[in-house]
């Protein structure tokens, strides 16, 4: 089963992380809400929250074979995480 890690740190876009996790989950693949934090509650702009179930510190991207940005303000937050930008980095191919 093929894994994505969706990143989500607050004041994310919720169109960009909700559509691409439900997708994902109906074809098949194994999706992680994946934060700075884990267990922690990231509300978007438009208030909708979306709950993390691990975080960058956590996880390798050889356990992953994507990973989803979402836009709104969120990747302005998620660049101050030194595990997260050791992530996204190690993700490229």
């Amino acid at each position: 089963m093929k894994k994505v890690a969706i990143l989500a740190e607050k004041m994310y876009e919720e169109m960009e992380l909700l559509y691409p996790y439900y997708r994902l989950k109906e074809e098949g693949y194994k999706v992680d809400i994946v934060g700075t934090e884990s267990n922690v509650v990231y509300v978007g702009k438009n208030g909708y929250p979306v709950k993390s179930n691990l975080s960058t510190s956590d996880i390798s991207a050889d356990d992953y074979d994507a990973v989803i940005i979402p836009g709104g303000y969120s990747p302005d937050h998620m660049r101050r995480s030194k595990s997260t930008v050791k992530f996204v980095k190690d993700m490229e191919f």
